[in-house]
């Protein structure tokens, strides 16, 4: 079994499952399509995470709606004892170390997956039937049921390494800003328009917090200068002359961050009028996307990756083993809970602060940041407590 990605004409790209004789899957197709609205990546994880339980089904000779259909319920043990256990393991090749387990994190996204496609299997047939048809009470408490084992085997609080440091501390920001300005003297970059292009990249994502599919998916027309200058996150519909792969997407809500540092906005103004002119000079084709490779065409997320490997690589003692695009998203979601924090915003209202500064639809995803600084507080407290006891 293998995912393929089909772009289509309107520019969206949508995986589907093969099977091992190359030919489309079915539900696995339905699944995925009733899920499109997600990001092309995710997709291509949920089909992976299906292809295991697909492996899992043709070792045992089960065809699950033939399963569903004729009433033939699973058992606790086929559940709990054989498929969670094929979630369980780590079926990736090509590694010199073998793994027996995937991670708890991995583990729980299959689970999910599973479970929602367990479902998805059992409504398709309990909408076929009427309601008072004696087999549909029958059926509906075999979901019940099955969906039950599935949800008593997800792992509560996956170990994490909490002592790592997620995003950047003040110091290794401001050397990452340093390093980057091209009017500064450490030299990173020798053409003065890629200098320019890292450096406005870099500092929208560490002062906004931004994606990088977002960053990568702004057009020249999103930055607006005058009296009150903003950066316009927009969503759209897929680019069909976007011939990136993966081809970056806004995923979640998109919003207006303003621009009030006439210093940041003054570069990004001379990025546009003057160094990205000299960037898109190489490509064949003109485009409107903001930020462009060293050959004038639209910047790809791998290249992007590749930005920072290398910036890790030449300041290995000066810049975090795990500088991305992440830890800058991390770190500027950090420092905004800190600073809403000391302006005296109560937790929920910078929870909803938060959501909305980072794109996000749900609150939940702010919490990590709001008890990461109530963490920091409590170790600041008792740093203080022990200079009082100890001198």
């Amino acid at each position: 079994m293998r995912v393929e990605i089909v772009n289509h004409p309107s520019g969206d790209q949508l995986p589907i499952l093969l099977d091992d004789d190359g030919l489309p899957m079915p539900m696995p197709s339905e699944f995925v399509v009733g899920r499109r609205a997600l990001g092309t990546n995710t997709l291509v994880r949920n089909l992976r995470e299906l292809a295991v339980l697909y492996q899992w089904f043709k070792r045992e000779g089960i065809d699950l709606w033939e399963r569903i259909s004729k009433g033939r319920a699973f058992t606790e043990a086929e559940i709990s004892g054989g498929l969670i256990e094929s979630l369980r393991r780590d079926y990736s090749k090509g590694r010199k170390v073998k793994k027996f387990t995937v991670t708890p994190n991995s583990f729980n996204q299959r689970l999910t997956t599973v479970r929602q496609f367990f479902g998805l299997f059992f409504d398709i047939y309990l909408g076929s039937i009427p309601h008072d048809d004696i087999r549909y009470e029958r059926i509906r408490d075999q979901k019940m049921r099955t969906i039950k084992w599935l949800d008593d085997s997800f792992i509560n609080a996956p170990p994490t390494n909490a002592s790592k440091q997620k995003g950047l501390t003040q110091k290794q920001a401001k050397f990452l800003v340093r390093c980057l300005d091209p009017e500064k003297d450490v030299i990173f970059g020798r053409d003065p328009a890629v200098r320019f292009r890292n450096y406005v990249s870099v500092m929208i994502m560490l002062n906004y917090g931004l994606r990088p599919g977002e960053l990568l998916s702004l057009l020249v027309g999103d930055i607006e200068f005058g009296a009150i200058s903003a950066i316009r996150v927009t969503r759209r519909p897929p680019n069909p002359n976007d011939k990136r792969k993966p081809k970056p997407q806004i995923k979640r809500n998109g919003r207006v961050m303003p621009i009030d540092n006439a210093a940041l906005a003054k570069r990004i103004d001379q990025y546009i009028m003057t160094w990205r002119d000299k960037l898109e000079e190489k490509a064949i084709k003109e485009s409107d996307y903001l930020i462009l490779s060293d050959e004038g065409e639209p910047l790809s997320q791998p290249s992007m990756v590749q930005l920072f490997q290398l910036l890790r690589k030449r300041f290995p003692e000066d810049l975090p083993s795990n500088l991305s695009a992440k830890s800058l998203r991390h770190t500027f979601s950090s420092n905004m809970e800190r600073e809403l924090r000391e302006g005296g915003m109560e937790e929920g209202h910078r929870a909803e602060a938060l959501a909305e500064l980072r794109g996000d639809s749900s609150l939940d995803s702010q919490l990590v940041y709001i008890s990461q600084e109530i963490q920091e507080q409590t170790n600041q407290a008792m740093r203080n407590y022990h200079r009082k006891i100890l001198g």
